[in-house]
């Protein structure tokens, strides 16, 4: 029996193979049809447009060489639980988010990703992650947390700055 599985195995391949080069009826060869390319899709589903926005998180990255700028995207972390991530896109381009949080003093901790030339995504190392901070959200302003990224991801600055809510 063991000796048969291989040789049924060969035998239906081979008459799979054969069929497919078949001709059809008439003579005429078989043509197959065009195998389409499949639709490109975002990696991640498009944040939706935020009304009454009270935080922006914009993340920039100095590329010393067109050939070093890669892919990259942004997670932020609101009190523990992640609440968003930027656009994935090219490094030298700003990446920003927009959220409407709950008044008062939040934990918020970024996570970067990158893509490197071959491979998964990669999560920056900790030690090169922006440190957690407070933001305190406040009715009637909005909070503008900026991440920049220098020396190839080898440093980072983070501010964060405050101004009016538009009416």
């Amino acid at each position: 029996m063991k000796r048969l599985l291989p040789a049924v195995l060969i035998a239906v391949s081979a008459s799979a193979c054969a069929a497919h080069r078949a001709a059809a009826p008439g003579g005429a060869p078989l043509a197959l049809a065009p195998v389409s390319a499949r639709p490109s899709r975002p990696l991640f589903p498009p944040t939706p447009d935020v009304v009454g926005a009270n935080f922006l998180l914009v993340v920039s990255e100095a590329v010393p060489d067109p050939s070093e700028d890669g892919v990259s995207y942004t997670k932020i972390f609101v009190d523990g639980r992640e609440a968003g991530r930027t656009d994935v896109g090219p490094k030298s381009q700003e990446h920003t988010l927009k959220l409407k949080l709950p008044p008062g003093n939040l934990p918020i901790r970024l996570e970067q990703w990158v893509l490197p030339p071959a491979g998964e995504w990669t999560r920056l190392g900790d030690e090169f992650q922006p440190r957690e901070r407070f933001v305190r959200i406040e009715d009637g302003t909005v909070a503008r947390l900026e991440l920049r990224f220098a020396e190839n991801e080898g440093s980072n600055t983070l501010s964060l700055s405050r101004a009016p809510a538009a009416p």
